[in-house]
């Protein structure tokens, strides 16, 4: 018990790092959720919701997998769209909301 107060304490005030992990959170072909981390790194902690969210790349991942791209042209792109602070990681460490698109641009139809 005494372990997790402290890596409660330690996730809490996490301000020795430069880095934050940023979840992003979309919905699949399927509808269930996906998502990966993405570290960003050169961050003064603690950080607010505003500076982080100005440092957000778009990003993409393979949609064959997930049910979004068929497998011979399967890139997508996410698109963060709200941010909000990790619930489950703590610290300056961020969710961050996505819409799915083709490389066209194009909205993925499983976007809601």
């Amino acid at each position: 018990m005494a372990a997790l107060k402290a890596l409660e304490a330690n996730l809490a005030k996490d301000t020795q790092a430069n880095y934050v992990m940023a979840e992003y959170v979309w919905i699949d072909g399927f509808g269930g959720l996906r998502s990966k981390t993405k570290v960003i790194t050169g961050v003064t902690l603690p950080a607010t919701i505003e500076s982080l969210k100005a440092r957000l790349p778009v990003w993409n991942f393979d949609g064959s997998s997930t049910g979004q791209a068929p497998g011979e042209d399967s890139e997508v792109i996410l698109k963060p769209q709200a941010v909000f602070r990790d619930p489950f990681r703590g610290g300056s460490n961020i969710m961050v909301m996505a819409d799915c698109y083709t490389p066209a641009g194009e909205p993925i139809p499983t976007n809601t």
